[in-house]
């Protein structure tokens, strides 16, 4: 046993161990250090970096340069680096970037790091061990990178510090999250803040409103929303390329596709991304809707040209994958197209209907589980458990609060129509809350502590990713931090 033997309940000896409770949530937890030395899991170590377990003084490097932590960064859930914006001092000089934690040097080139640029704003490499190599290592474009060998740097045993990490806490449920804002909380309530991030909620979509109003200025509202859509469609992994399909095949062409038959907008898509091959594995038999894009491809769509496209699928949930998600695009691109993306928009807002049916209106321009896509997620896959919407229940809350709302708040502002505006206003604050990003997710405690949050709404969630880009993003030690000067200024609602 770690620690050379057992615990004994206190007294005799004879009372009921908690001994087991203690082994059973090390190894819930992956936290388990096994004996003589063994690796320490990299949850661990991610644990004492963003706790700052190290020294007050007198840290150093192995090669000589001083280094001191001003904020250890944003610990990221995501793809890429295991901590953003870090800001330190190394020796002397102010250095801000990404931290990357692994057990020994050895593991930057065996994850690949050193060829993915993803990786090139790694300012410091933290390690467990110093193992295997000891040169430092290098970012794609070849500049090394300065690393801290932990073991030598710790404030306590390494055995000790392990048991201080509760994995399932992290990074959201430690004081180490929290900023001054849950202090504030904690001593007046949670009223002030809940007021200023509706304020600052509003204030996010009007600047999505401008930002599309200039899009229409240029474009046109149809082509404008369009690209609002399919970005929204493509998310956080493919946004960029989703855009610039939208971008490359305007949306006149899709509406004219779509009122002709809906498959030919799936082929389109499909043909442009790349992921329509000109053949499938003979093992997996014929697929009828494989073949009814192909056809529709060499008959209607002979001139559309791949673009240069690549599609990382790491860290992707299979549901989500590009063909799903262009399917279920050009599955609500032909529902609209008949009459116009905007038009049918605007006949969801011209209907004299609450929130809640207002959001059922949208909701229902999407599809449902039916077709291909809705028990496949390749052309190859295996097929689901159960069939499952191309464009799931979150994803459609996500692009109706976007770009639905943001894009009717551009046009009633433009034609200075208030009776739509009102319209908007009543349907956003009553919009429930989407899926959790991680800006949400670190928000949350970073304002409210150990303090119980309110229920969140999807205006408040846009209110907590704008303090995050306005004040948090770039301050996270909260120093003079202008929001804390605000909540002392908003006072209750006229």
């Amino acid at each position: 046993m770690r620690g050379g033997g057992y615990r004994k309940a206190p007294g005799s000896g004879r009372g009921f161990s908690r001994e087991y409770e203690r082994l059973r949530g090390l190894a819930a937890r992956g936290l388990w250090v096994a004996e003589g030395g063994g690796p320490v899991p990299e949850a661990v170590l991610q644990g004492i970096w963003y706790e700052q377990l190290l020294r007050a003084e007198g840290l150093a490097l192995p090669d000589g340069r001083s280094l001191r932590v001003i904020f250890p960064g944003w610990w990221n859930q995501n793809e890429g680096p295991d901590f953003r914006d870090a800001q330190l001092e190394i020796g002397g000089c102010y250095v801000a970037g990404d931290v990357e934690v692994h057990q020994d040097l050895g593991a930057w080139r065996q994850h690949g790091h050193h060829q993915d640029p993803r990786y090139d704003r790694v300012v410091l490499e933290v390690i467990g061990n110093r193992s295997g190599p000891h040169s430092p290592n290098a970012t794609s474009d070849g500049r090394r990178i300065p690393y801290l060998p932990l073991e030598s740097a710790l404030d306590d045993d390494i055995e000790v510090l392990a048991d201080r990490i509760r994995a399932r806490d992290y990074p959201y449920r430690v004081p180490a999250s929290y900023g001054e804002c849950a202090r504030l909380t904690a001593a007046h309530g949670v009223e002030p803040m809940v007021r200023l991030l509706r304020l600052a909620g509003e204030w996010r979509m009007l600047a999505k409103a401008r930002d599309l109003a200039e899009r229409m200025e240029r474009v046109g509202d149809d082509q404008a929303v369009y690209e609002g859509v399919m970005a929204a469609c493509g998310y956080g992994p493919y946004k960029h390329q989703f855009r610039a399909m939208a971008q490359q095949l305007h949306y006149e062409r899709v509406r004219q596709l779509g009122t002709q038959d809906p498959f030919l907008v799936e082929a389109a898509f499909l043909q442009l991304a790349g992921l329509l091959p000109e053949t499938l594995p003979e093992a997996h038999g014929d697929v009828p809707h494989f073949r009814r894009l192909l056809a529709l491809r060499e008959q209607r769509l002979r001139g559309l040209r791949r673009l240069p496209m690549r599609w990382n699928r790491n860290g992707v949930r299979p549901n989500n994958y590009p063909e799903r998600r262009l399917a279920g695009a050009a599955r609500f691109l032909g529902r609209t197209a008949k009459p116009g993306l905007t038009a049918a928009l605007d006949a969801v807002w011209q209907d004299d209907a609450g929130p809640v049916a207002r959001r059922r209106a949208f909701e229902a321009l999407f599809p449902s589980a039916m077709g291909f896509w809705a028990e496949r997620c390749t052309w190859t896959g295996k097929p689901l458990a159960k069939p499952a919407a191309m464009i799931g229940r979150g994803r459609v809350h996500a692009i109706i609060g976007n770009v639905f709302v943001p894009a009717a708040l551009a046009r009633a502002r433009r034609e200075h129509n208030p009776l739509l505006e009102t319209h908007v206003f009543d349907f956003f604050t009553s919009l429930p809350k989407e899926m959790e990003n991680h800006v949400v997710r670190t928000m949350g405690p970073r304002l409210f502590g150990d303090t119980p949050p309110p229920r969140f709404t999807f205006q408040m969630q846009q209110g907590l990713i704008q303090l995050y880009t306005d004040w948090c993003r770039f301050n996270p030690k909260c120093g003079a931090c202008p929001a804390l000067a605000l909540l002392n200024l908003v006072g209750e609602p006229e």
